[in-house]
């Protein structure tokens, strides 16, 4: 309700600042470079506020469903409805072989304003990671997500799927945060995959692993990185964001499969 407040003000204000104050004198100036003819002065006076206005507008209604402080809430996973209860159990059971501990079961109630999106959370008490299982209930994708904090505020995240991927990259995709999926992957090989990989970046960019895997430490990272998706968010043109979505598809598989951010450009200088 607040967003739709804050979004009807800024149209309404938008669109008389602009007919009041902004039209005729942006008009006149392009008439008065002479160079551009007049029909494309109209053309680009009439698109400039759609640019604008959508820019706005659809960056706030963006963030509303990104909230900036995390809510989470304990659950009792096999008690939701529309919870797949054998994928759940499978990567339990495929964890805990690997040597992951159970810390706790997760709603979060703030992940989306839309939806509710569930975890079952472990730590790995020799490699000091997190793992994830994670569903929005009604939703068929479960999937895993192995994870590690680094020093420098990098993190590095290995997943067997990644729902609405696309988005994530066009959108939230950040320099520090490097996101890799192994699509249809077991656990064992994600994990080991993860480590592989965690390694080569610390030993490239001389980084130290932050072992603190605590449930507090999951939730402070946790919420670093939703304020820091939404400063990407707030940055990022809306239209560039659409068009990167549309083109998403054109990239190669391991484009689309991986997010190394500044990673390779820093590794190269340092080389």
């Amino acid at each position: 309700m607040r967003t739709k407040i804050i979004t009807y003000i800024y149209a309404f204000s938008f669109i008389f600042i602009w007919k009041a104050f902004l039209h005729k004198r942006i008009l006149h100036f392009l008439l008065d470079l002479k160079f551009i003819p007049a029909d494309i002065c109209y053309i680009i006076i009439n698109i400039i506020p759609v640019i604008i206005f959508f820019e706005v507008v659809g960056k706030i209604v963006f963030l509303s469903t990104i909230s900036s402080k995390l809510k989470f809430v304990p659950a009792h996973l096999e008690s939701l409805s529309q919870i797949d209860i054998k994928t759940l159990n499978y990567y339990t059971n495929a964890l805990e072989s690997l040597g992951f501990t159970r810390i706790s079961d997760l709603e979060d109630l703030e992940l989306s304003k839309s939806s509710l999106t569930v975890a079952r959370i472990f730590s790995h008490p020799k490699h000091f990671c997190f793992a994830e299982v994670i569903q929005t209930p009604g939703h068929s994708s479960v999937f895993c997500a192995i994870g590690s904090a680094l020093e420098q505020e990098w993190s590095v995240s290995f997943r067997d799927n990644s729902p609405n991927h696309a988005i994530l990259y066009a959108f939230l995709r950040r320099p520090k945060r490097i996101i890799v999926v192994k699509q249809g992957v077991t656990p064992e090989e994600l994990l080991r995959s993860h480590l592989k990989f965690r390694q080569k970046i610390m030993r490239d960019l001389n980084l130290q692993l932050l072992p603190d895997i605590s449930i507090e430490a999951y939730f402070d990272q946790s919420q670093r990185s939703r304020i820091g998706q939404r400063k990407v968010l707030w940055r990022k043109s809306v239209i560039i964001g659409l068009l990167e979505i549309g083109l998403f598809n054109f990239k190669s598989e391991v484009q689309k499969s991986e997010w190394l951010g500044d990673y390779a450009r820093l590794a190269a200088k340092k080389g």
